[in-house]
């Protein structure tokens, strides 16, 4: 067995399991946040390029970021921002993941992702493994080794997976549509009931995901006085 294939949860050395988000359904909720130090010449236009609902660079030709989560049906959330702390020299690179499945099941995915597409993120960041004979299983590796805990994390409804609530949108609109069409009042009812049902049995359409970027990031100040203004410090304005 190769590097490429080695995906099993023994090979990550992840520190934490995450946390764990469940009602007692058949679904939880997991979530993972690392962080890593940026390059100096990082580059947060093609960053912000690669996330971009309009830009076809992530996957195949046409194939956008959120339409290749969409397709993953597995990513409830995820946020990324830049701050400084007192780990690294410089900015650090902060990823906030929530997702249906378990951590180590997350990282397998991540794998599949593929290398060119993992580094247009986190080759951004300081001992990203980039060379050509890495594979994306270093990526992901290097991914896995800025793990941080999270104190606290909240989902809507851990107990439904995404494909729940996709199927339930569905019958929703579809029995919507039934009703107005009883509502009407013509036409035969039997076949009305016969058409509702044979449209529930059909397979319903993945709700699109979406993704919000701010493309001026990389050419705006940075928060740095973040501290002053908490502790009532900062200096009146002019």
């Amino acid at each position: 067995m190769n590097r490429e294939e080695r995906t099993s949860a023994s090979h990550w050395g992840l520190r934490s399991p995450g946390l764990l988000m469940s009602t007692g359904g058949r679904n939880e909720v997991k979530e993972f946040t690392g962080m890593w130090r940026l390059n100096p010449d990082a580059d947060l236009q093609a960053f912000t390029d690669t996330l971009s609902l309009e830009v076809p660079v992530w996957g195949g030709p046409g194939k956008t970021f959120s339409e290749a989560t969409t397709m993953l049906g597995l990513i409830r959330t995820a946020r990324w921002f830049v701050a400084r702390t007192q780990d690294f020299d410089g900015y650090t690179l902060f990823f906030i993941s929530q997702f249906d499945g378990s951590l180590d099941k997350y990282f397998d995915d991540f794998v599949l992702n593929g290398k060119e597409n993992l580094l247009k993120i986190w080759g951004q960041c300081v001992g990203c493994p980039s060379g050509p004979d890495d594979t994306a299983r270093d990526v992901v590796q290097y991914i896995a080794s800025g793990q941080i805990k999270t104190l606290a994390c909240y989902d809507v409804a851990p107990s439904l997976s995404i494909s729940q609530i996709y199927k339930a949108a569905d019958w929703y609109e579809k029995t919507l549509k039934f009703q107005r069409a009883v509502a009407e009042g013509d036409g035969d009812l039997e076949e009305k009931v016969n058409d509702f049902l044979k449209q529930l049995a059909q397979p319903y359409q993945p709700v699109r995901s979406a993704a919000m970027i701010d493309t001026d990031a990389a050419h705006q100040w940075q928060y740095e006085d973040v501290r002053e203004r908490v502790e009532g410090n900062a200096p009146e304005a002019a």
